[in-house]
């Protein structure tokens, strides 16, 4: 409603109200009446409206009928709401997870993903705190008379040039939410060594306790005992389906574009759903408003560039970074003018766009693209004796290929100071091939063989979700959403053409399959007597796939409680389900992967875990934080493909190619972690046990879960030699891992009704699925920085060496016949493959403006 500027006295602006509104408004002689007032010409509710007229006298209210009855409030029930964002002070960019309390008290509140916070307070004088992560505090001391807006802008702590303090000023290295998210700072994983001088972000993960990346250098994430599809990798809220270039030597994370990451991993929000072991949730830089800003990246395998600034300033802002391999053009040169050449590429692309439309509106558009691609090329000339003026070169090709893009368009709504919404729809493809091209030519006629194996999984979600603020440490969410997906197992496409026929196309294996995930939820996180802070929540979730439908209610409970102020102790309950499975026919996580959804015959998985644990700070200063958890985690049908047989046999459907199971996984988690002074750092060590059962594998005996490792330990450093330089230590052990290797080999010669006996050979046998294990896993990393500021721009040489002592870790176990000094015998040794046996030194230069 828009009564434009209208002035007047109080009940001549409500009989204006009345008139265009239609409603009858009611109210006591006690409120304030005054004889001059002006209403807001920007179109407003009534009660909007009423708010305003009564700004200095608030009211309590009930609607009957058509009639809005005004009271005056009484001096305990009057409250102001304080509402706002949490911003970077240097680039405007919003800080999510961002502490906002009463200092004296400790009463406060969180900001969300978007950094807004809303706080309710009683008239008066008040002073509030804000904090994150890598940031300073910043306090501001009001006086509150209505409903207001602040904001607070902090400065970041690792950006200071000059700074003078008495004593050591605490360095957050890894942050832990009373609610049990782990929070890593992006500078932080900056900072640390790198293979090739590659940052990565999954490899900062998984060196926190609880988490491994299977096999030495590799990318993936086992989580608690599960394998890498039970993670919920989220990349600005979309789901990301493969995180690995390179085979998953890295990750697809540039750091330079990521301003925020949180791992849960021993408690789960309602609002997080669809997997059973984590969530890995990424948030990208939304864009400078205030000015342009840049970093050139130059490393040994490939180099970046991230440019982020306004559009229209203090309005709209972008963020887009490109990063690149020239393995290709290297290898191009090398083997130039060779018949056959094998090269490699990758790049990841990502841009983000924000628009404030105004003070309650704001709109985000973000996407990422990145691929994957190797192959070999034969080229030759075929011979054609008569004439060689004719003569074509031929270029066959042997290829496969990976990637991912995503999308996601969100609206940010301020309904109201306590009520936040935000609406999201997103888009997720990810695709892998295997190709293979050939090509004849025999008297100037063609004959071409094409080859091509096709799998991925598409995506396509829309989600709505709330943040309501009844009341200070009173925090409701709720929403719910729906993504529809659509699977393909597997085509392998064979293409021929001959000159002188029609072409030939076949297509074998083709299954599309689709299924509709629907969501809703409640969250419900409040505080009892600053001591006891609860989220309690549920989730329900419905799949509908073939002609089943299955669904699922998820209880999840978290409780922290302050038993002392340097003591806080946890427990958590989560039930889990999950819907798509990724099954794998080797022991590395590769992009062959084959994400499969439940069908009729297929169930959802599903997990219980139980997460007790405490934190406790060991000095005043709270500088050494002690973190302990203890879990014991369920799951339940889990898949595997049966012995014997794989996703290239067509022999059978693949449904029955799989059989299902259950498992088990429980251990104990301890996080040593110091932030004060010039060496900051953390150790972290797991105690853990993963265990399997399948009826139809194994004889029906439980055996190791793929990556069950006993004992794991990380320590990170970092040593601050003066303001311009800095050195970073990462150490790992990790205890062997399962590996199923065959313990008899028989002679297996021809029937004796064949012919030839050339088939004649070797069988061999395990009896045991991973019953034996690896050595074990240790490697040292060390890396330096040295950087040096100029006017407007600062520059980073970044150095170090990945396995400092050459430790050979084992990547794969095998055996291989050699020959004895005796004729005609040999024997057979089980030898050891490693990827990275030797230190392998890298340097980066980095390049900020």
């Amino acid at each position: 409603m828009n009564l434009g500027n209208s002035r007047g006295s109080t009940r001549d602006l409500i009989h204006l109200l009345e008139s265009a509104s239609g409603w009858t408004i009611s109210y006591s002689n006690r409120l304030c009446m005054q004889d001059d007032l002006q209403l807001s010409g920007t179109p407003q509710s009534v009660l909007e409206h009423l708010n305003d007229i009564f700004a200095a006298c608030p009211f309590a209210y009930i609607i009957r009928d058509n009639r809005i009855i005004l009271r005056p409030m009484d001096p305990a029930e009057v409250t102001y709401t304080v509402s706002g964002f949490v911003r970077d002070k240097t680039t405007g960019e919003s800080l999510p997870a961002a502490n906002i309390y009463n200092p004296s008290t400790g009463s406060g509140t969180v900001s969300n993903n978007y950094g807004f916070f809303s706080l309710s307070l009683s008239p008066g004088r008040h002073r509030l705190q804000a904090s994150y992560v890598g940031f300073l505090n910043e306090s501001v001391e009001f006086e509150i008379k209505r409903d207001t807006v602040l904001h607070f802008d902090l400065l970041g702590s690792l950006l200071l040039k000059e700074v003078s303090v008495k004593g050591d000023r605490p360095r957050e290295i890894i942050h832990t939410t009373k609610m049990g998210a782990t929070l890593i700072p992006v500078e932080e994983i900056r900072q640390t060594p790198a293979l090739l001088g590659e940052t990565d972000l999954v490899k900062n993960i998984q060196m926190l306790p609880g988490i491994q990346g299977g096999s030495e250098g590799f990318s993936g994430l086992y989580v608690r005992g599960g394998g890498p599809d039970q993670n919920l990798i989220l990349l600005d809220d979309v789901p990301v389906y493969n995180i690995g270039h390179l085979l998953g030597f890295f990750s697809i994370f540039n750091a330079d574009a990521v301003k925020h990451v949180a791992v849960h991993k021993g408690s789960f929000p309602a609002r997080y759903g669809g997997r059973l072991s984590s969530v890995i949730d990424i948030r990208m830089f939304e864009g400078n408003t205030e000015k342009i800003k840049g970093t050139v990246n130059l490393g040994l395998l490939s180099s970046g560039v991230s440019l982020d600034g306004p559009v229209i300033k203090d309005q709209s802002g972008f963020a887009i970074s490109f990063r690149r391999t020239y393995i290709d053009a290297i290898a191009g040169l090398v083997q130039r003018n060779n018949d056959e050449t094998t090269n490699y590429y990758f790049f990841d692309f990502n841009a983000k766009y924000n628009h404030t439309i105004n003070p309650k509106n704001r709109l985000y558009f973000n996407t990422y693209w990145g691929r994957d691609k190797y192959f070999t090329t034969y080229n030759f000339q075929p011979l054609d004796n008569e004439s060689p003026s004719r003569q074509s070169s031929i270029n066959d090709e042997n290829n496969a290929g990976w990637g991912n893009f995503v999308g996601a368009l969100r609206w940010n709504y301020i309904i109201s100071p306590k009520l936040f919404s935000n609406l999201t729809a997103t888009y997720s493809d990810y695709r892998f091939f295997i190709g293979v091209k050939r090509s004849n030519q025999i008297n100037n006629a063609y004959d071409t063989f094409e080859q091509r194996y096709v799998s991925g999984i598409r995506d396509y979600g829309v989600k709505i979700d709330m943040d309501y603020y009844p009341s200070n440490n009173h925090l409701v969410k709720f929403g719910g959403g729906a993504i529809r997906h659509d699977f393909n197992p597997g085509i392998d496409i064979i293409q021929r053409s001959l000159s002188t026929a029609e072409p030939v196309d076949t297509t074998l294996g083709k299954i599309n399959l689709t299924g509709g995930e629907f969501h809703a939820y409640l969250e419900d996180e409040w505080t009892i007597r600053e001591k006891l802070r609860i989220n309690a929540g549920l989730r329900g979730v419905v799949f509908t796939g073939e002609s089943k439908m299955y669904h699922s209610l998820e209880p999840r409970l978290a409780l922290s409680y302050e038993l002392r102020p340097d003591i806080t102790l946890r427990g958590a309950y989560s039930g889990m389900s999950q819907f798509i499975h990724l099954v794998s026919s080797s022991n590395v996580t590769l992009p062959t992967d084959l994400w499969l959804p439940v069908t009729d015959r297929i169930a959802p998985m599903s997990s219980s875990q139980v997460n007790i644990g405490g934190d406790i700070y060991l000095n005043p200063q709270r500088s050494y934080n002690l973190n302990i958890d203890f879990y014991y985690k369920e799951l339940n049908d889990l898949l595997h493909y049966k012995e014997s047989t794989g996703f290239f046999d067509y022999s059978t459907n693949w449904e029955d190619k799989l059989t299902k199971g259950y498992g088990d996984s429980y251990g104990m988690e301890v996080l040593l972690s110091k932030s004060g002074g010039k060496l900051t750092g953390w150790l972290g060590y797991t105690l853990a046990k993963t265990t399997n059962t399948f009826p139809e594998l194994n004889n029906g005996k439980s055996f190791a879960a793929r990556y069950d490792r006993r004992h794991a330990a990380n320590l990170s450093l970092n040593y601050q030699f003066t303001k311009r330089t800095d050195a970073g230590l990462m150490w790992q052990y990790g205890s062997g891992t399962p590996i199923t290797l065959p313990s008899e080999k028989y002679y297996a010669p021809d029937y004796p009704h064949y012919n030839a006996t050339n088939g004649s050979g070797y069988s061999e046998n395990a009896k045991e699925i991973n019953g034996f294990r690896m050595p074990a896993f240790h490697r040292m990393d060390i890396g330096f920085n040295f950087s040096k500021e100029r006017r407007r721009t600062s520059r980073i040489w970044s150095v170090g060496v990945i396995n400092v002592y050459g430790r050979q870790n084992p990547f794969l176990l095998y055996f291989a016949s050699e020959s004895d000094d005796e004729p005609g015998s040999s024997s057979r040794n089980l030898k050891q493959l490693s990827l990275f046996p030797f230190p392998i030194p890298y340097v980066k230069y980095t390049l900020k403006f």
